[in-house]
């Protein structure tokens, strides 16, 4: 076999072993809840599969799970409604120890990736002290970004005192 004639072979070689690599990065292995894209109206976040990610997340730095939170998840519904209809970032509720926003991540994979690369998010989400969390996101069609996204931590409620008697 003459080099050229190697060449042009191995070249359809290594375009084929490419190819073959892109399909598999491609064909996703993320649950569905992950990769579910919410940039239509009444699609709704998988909160399960979201919560089991952020814990997957905080148990390789060593915190211990969050719990879902009915309460903080209706405030983080609330605010990233309020987020896609005006594009203005909510001011933190009372009570919460941390908020992080986000928006124009069709799917909740996106968005937790995007958290997880800035350094103030990782750190709220490996402090132990948080065990508490809310998650919400809200498409509007007429936003710039479409969808948003709110992520409420809290420390655990404090139980209320018991007068002595």
């Amino acid at each position: 076999m003459r080099l050229p004639e190697f060449l042009a072979n191995a070249a359809k070689w290594l375009g084929l072993v490419l190819l073959l690599g892109l399909a598999a990065c491609s064909a996703s292995s993320l649950p569905a809840g992950l990769s579910q894209r919410l940039d239509s109206p009444g699609a709704q976040l998988d909160r399960a599969e979201a919560l089991r990610l952020v814990n997957q997340f905080r148990a390789s730095r060593g915190a211990p799970p969050l719990v879902e939170d009915p309460t903080l998840n209706q405030q983080a519904q609330t605010l990233a409604s309020q987020y896609a209809a005006t594009n203005n970032q909510p001011a933190r509720p009372n009570g919460v120890g941390a908020m992080h926003l986000s928006a124009g991540y069709a799917n909740f994979a996106e968005t937790f990736s995007g958290w997880r690369s800035d350094d103030n998010v990782t750190r709220s989400l490996a402090n132990p002290a948080f065990t508490r969390i809310g998650l919400a996101a809200s498409f509007a069609a007429s936003s710039t970004y479409g969808v948003h996204w709110v992520m409420l931590l809290a420390e655990p409620i404090a139980a209320p005192a018991v007068a002595a008697q």
